[in-house]
């Protein structure tokens, strides 16, 4: 019988993070995901060597000041990770104009005023007020703990500190952003930016989004600053599962649970798909909300929550010359004004600042916005049919459209070019009806109205993003934490606390990040096997593992070795498997890569006769 500590079902970001603490607190913990590779929706996939973000690709929360749960929790791991600092957060095409938003506030009033004129005296008030706000109750004393989990005596220390701060922050909670922007704004266009803004942050409007919600967002990523990964997402999710491996836990991909065994209102373990079974005490639930309740509690939602519009996400790899020097690395492109439209978009042109993902004389660009149509499950026959096919053609003509209007030279410079719908979402990021941000950001289900991370079932536990904590990176982290804190608190064991992030593990390096600077350990044995591995496609089907006639888990071994992570790329390989590849002559394997005869080819036996000396 298989027995943990700890389960924690879903690999995203919250799960990672949760799953990597406890282990770091040597508790014996496993993690599971429906897909072949850890991430969710934070992850890459590569065509032809080149790599794509599939989803969360703008990151906060690793800057040294701000609110910085990202950086506390590689520092509290006392684990290195490298991050490119975006000279500027991103920049939107409001109508006509470009609006750039530095990390600076002062800056971008002074930007937002030249606007908005007529609102200068009202943004100049509204900024001030809400970044000493912040100041006063984010920055001064950070708390990576969600609200629901808190310790009292912690919360009352911060209120005691700074009471009108708090009582100010608190009155906001119930209010919306709308609400709070009309105490300083009187005009209708800077309302209809800012519920642009609010839009492009959290997806709910001015009108559904809670102030307190506002007066965070507004300008959180001006102090803390925009971030990316060097050398891709992948960098972040493996060094987490790195960690996990590293401390004795086990990551089992392509294992979706079907079944929660719950006796006497108490978890015990849970049941796979494919009829395995695996024991544990405490429980961590990091998928999506929707699909706890239906799929594994069969039972009501106990907070029946309203899910953000599904998206589509295209991807496409252009000659460098498709995009301007002047282009930012991330730019949101928004025409109509008064209300949420198709036409809404955010461009990722992430190579711009990490020349790691494809040629120099390429660029790899990632667009997502909403689609309103009514698009099938991923499980459904039309799905696979070829009307869908059809109607997918017609999306990606309408973002390519869309991207053409801001990059006239965009289409006659495509070399690679593919959609993903809300049903591929749903299929390979387990997004619910490919809703990106999970439930909407509106007052009635936010912050303590959504799912808390305690359940009401004994050692059932919750993180990502249907909890308290909501959508982004940073705030699925911090459930991440506050999940993995509740099940020390719960078992008597030391919890994590602000302190353990003193010592800094985050490198910050300026753009362009060159790809030879692409290290990930000091030790140049490491390093060489990383750098062969991430020659790797990372398949989701691999060609090389079906030849091999042991069927050696290729693109999991290669995977993990792009991130240093050995000790995770051993646990793949029985011995039989290791005697194989041993005694193999024929390299089956090296013969049916899709990369052979290329310069990203594998030298995949070598590879793996490395790690088993």
């Amino acid at each position: 019988m298989d027995t943990y500590d700890v389960i924690i079902i879903g690999a995203g970001i919250s799960g990672l993070t949760a799953a990597a603490l406890l282990s770091n607190k040597n508790r014996k913990v496993a993690l599971f995901d429906a897909q072949n590779k850890p991430g969710g929706s934070c992850g890459i996939f590569k065509r032809n060597g080149v790599t794509f973000e599939q989803g969360a690709a703008m990151f906060y929360g690793f800057g040294e000041s701000g609110f910085n749960p990202h950086r506390y929790v590689f520092n509290a791991l006392h684990t290195p990770i490298t991050m490119i600092h975006h000279k500027e957060l991103y920049a939107i095409q409001y109508g006509n104009q470009q609006i750039v938003f530095p990390e600076s506030v002062d800056e971008f009033v002074k930007e937002l005023s030249m606007i908005f004129p007529e609102e200068k005296k009202g943004i100049e008030r509204f900024y001030h007020d809400m970044e000493h706000l912040y100041e006063e109750v984010i920055q001064t004393t950070p708390v990576f703990q969600s609200p629901d989990v808190l310790p009292k005596e912690q919360g009352a220390k911060q209120f005691k500190e700074h009471p009108r701060g708090y009582l100010k922050f608190l009155s906001l909670m119930n209010v919306s952003v709308k609400k709070l922007l009309k105490k300083y704004m009187k005009g209708k266009e800077i309302l209809y930016f800012f519920d642009k803004l609010t839009s492009t942050y959290c997806y709910a409007t001015v009108a559904e989004a809670p102030a307190v919600l506002g007066a965070v967002m507004f300008i959180d990523n001006h102090k803390g600053g925009s971030y990316y990964p060097a050398g891709s997402s992948l960098m972040l999710t493996g060094t987490l599962e790195k960690v996990i491996e590293e401390h004795k836990g086990d990551c089992y991909y392509n294992a979706k649970v079907t079944k929660l065994f719950i006796n006497n209102n108490t978890v015990s373990g849970i049941a796979l798909e494919d009829g395995r079974t695996f024991y544990a005490k405490q429980v961590i639930y990091s998928g999506n909300v929707w699909s706890l309740y239906e799929d594994l509690l069969h039972m009501p939602m106990k907070r029946p929550m309203e899910p953000t519009y599904g998206s589509v996400v295209y991807f496409a790899l252009v000659r460098r010359e498709a995009i301007p020097e002047s282009a930012y690395p991330i730019e949101m492109l928004i025409t109509g004004k008064t209300k949420l439209e198709e036409s809404e978009v955010t461009l990722y042109l992430l190579s711009k600042d990490d020349t790691t993902l494809c040629p120099p004389d390429q660029h790899v660009v990632v667009a997502i916005g909403p689609s309103f149509r009514n698009w099938p499950g991923s499980n459904s026959f039309y799905y696979h049919s070829e009307a869908y096919e059809r109607v997918k053609k017609k999306e990606q003509e309408r973002i390519l459209q869309l991207i053409e209007k801001r990059f006239p030279m965009f289409r006659r410079n495509i070399l690679y070019q593919e959609l993903a719908t809300p049903s591929s979402l749903e299929r390979y990021v387990m997004k619910y009806h490919g809703a990106v941000a999970g439930p909407k950001q509106q007052l009635g289900q936010h912050m303590l109205k959504r799912q808390h991370t305690k359940t009401d079932i004994n050692g059932l536990y919750c993180c990502g993003e249907g909890t308290v904590m909501g959508t982004g990176t940073p705030a699925v982290t911090v459930s991440g934490i506050a999940a993995a804190n509740i099940a020390l608190r719960e078992e008597g064991l030391p919890e994590y606390v602000e302190a353990d992030g003193a010592k800094n593990y985050v490198t910050v390096v300026a753009p362009p990040y060159p790809k030879g600077d692409l290290t990930i350990s000091s030790n140049p044995f490491t390093n060489t096997l990383a750098t062969q591995a991430r020659n790797c496609q990372f398949c989701e089907a691999p060609a090389c593992s079906k030849a091999c006639p042991v069927n050696i888990p290729i693109n999991q071994i290669t995977r993990r070795l792009a991130v240093g992570n050995l000790v995770g790329a051993k646990k793949q390989l029985t011995s039989s498997m290791i005697h194989a590849c041993k005694d193999c002559t024929e390299k089956a394997c090296e013969h049916t890569c899709i990369s052979k005869n290329s310069s990203h080819q594998v030298p995949i036996q070598e590879l793996i006769l490395k790690i088993i000396k």
